[in-house]
């Protein structure tokens, strides 16, 4: 659709999302400054009505935008978007930061930050594992007994833990113990028990490497905003918006899942995607997912939202955040 008609329906979304009301035709003429009548309006109305992308909800009331209105208006202001987007220079960064915190912490702060800039709640889905390769261990005792065992990938720390150890390892011990689990857990291979003959230092090392290899609960999606959510659906009523929580939830509730599911939605695709109340997905039939990948295509951040989210905020915030993230982590070495 283009022209008239669809600046038009682009306008009645855009004012439906920022009041919440079903939107007249008298309305439109005047927030939008119109040289066409109410009646030319009125008349184009009722033809995106027929079409599919508006409904009465009564029959004296304005018009309210469907799942196809929305859709079109997402699909319209991403277009805008990646225009701006090919003209649009992020301001420089600073001198490289002086250090980042756990990657853990820097992809659950993103998610906080999505959802502060939307409203919405907002998601981030790490690289895979496996697309993150250790590249250093470092052991410091921190008591007798104790050692904080920190492995480091490309983009800094990807898990600290605390694992127990001989009470008297001395530092040469340590430092012997460290450069043994790099080069195991650098390897696609399992090493071999150590011969009785090897040292402590060995010894050690390749139990903690049993220890750090193991399967383990590292999430798979951060998640922040919950509240947010739930507030901004209770606009239509408590009851409705608790059904469509508790939908989402169910979704999420296997990050493993979710994370496959976004991939499915985006196809290999680069940048900017909306999703607006996906058909073949029940728990997303109310929501619309705007998405962004980062780290050249390793990993996917976005917002979830009700269909009348606010598109230009939700666009603005993923497109920067992760264009930021990508930047962030590219100082730490995440280039390929």
């Amino acid at each position: 659709m283009q022209g008239r008609r669809a600046r038009i329906l682009a306008e009645v979304v855009d004012r439906y999302i920022h009041t919440k009301k079903p939107v007249s035709s008298q309305e439109i003429v005047q927030v939008y400054g119109h040289r066409l009548s109410s009646a030319t309006i009125r008349n184009e109305l009722h033809a995106l009505e027929r079409e599919g992308y508006l409904y009465k909800p009564h029959v004296s009331a304005g018009r309210v935008p469907t799942v196809q209105g929305f859709r079109f208006f997402a699909q319209w202001l991403l277009a805008v978007a990646e225009l701006e987007a090919k003209e649009e220079r992020l301001p420089a960064e600073p001198q490289p930061l002086p250090g980042l915190p756990p990657l853990a912490d820097l992809l659950r702060r993103t998610a906080l930050l999505l959802s502060a800039m939307t409203g919405q709640l907002g998601f981030v889905i790490p690289p895979r594992g496996e697309e993150l390769p250790c590249q250093a261990v470092v052991l410091r005792a921190v008591e007798p007994g104790r050692a904080l065992a920190v492995t480091l990938s490309a983009l800094g720390v990807l898990e600290a833990r605390l694992v127990a150890v001989p009470e008297d390892l001395s530092p040469e011990e340590e430092r012997e113990a460290e450069g043994w689990l790099a080069a195991w857990l650098r390897s696609p291979e399992a090493p071999p028990p150590p011969a009785p003959w090897q040292g402590r230092a060995v010894h050690t090392a390749y139990r903690l490497l049993r220890e750090l290899t193991a399967p383990s609960p590292a999430p798979t999606l951060f998640v922040e905003g919950w509240p947010q959510l739930l507030a901004e659906l209770s606009l239509r009523s408590a009851e409705w918006a608790l059904a469509r929580v508790r939908d989402l939830l169910r979704l999420m509730e296997d990050e493993r899942e979710f994370a496959a599911l976004i991939g499915e939605l985006r196809r290999g695709e680069g940048g900017l995607m909306a999703h607006v109340g996906e058909d073949l997905v029940p728990e997303l039939r109310e929501f619309t997912l705007v998405t962004a990948p980062y780290l050249f295509g390793r990993g996917v951040l976005g917002v979830a939202g009700p269909l009348w989210l606010d598109y230009a905020r939700a666009f603005s915030a993923v497109r920067y955040l992760a264009s930021r993230l990508q930047s962030l982590l590219i100082q730490c070495g995440g280039a390929p």
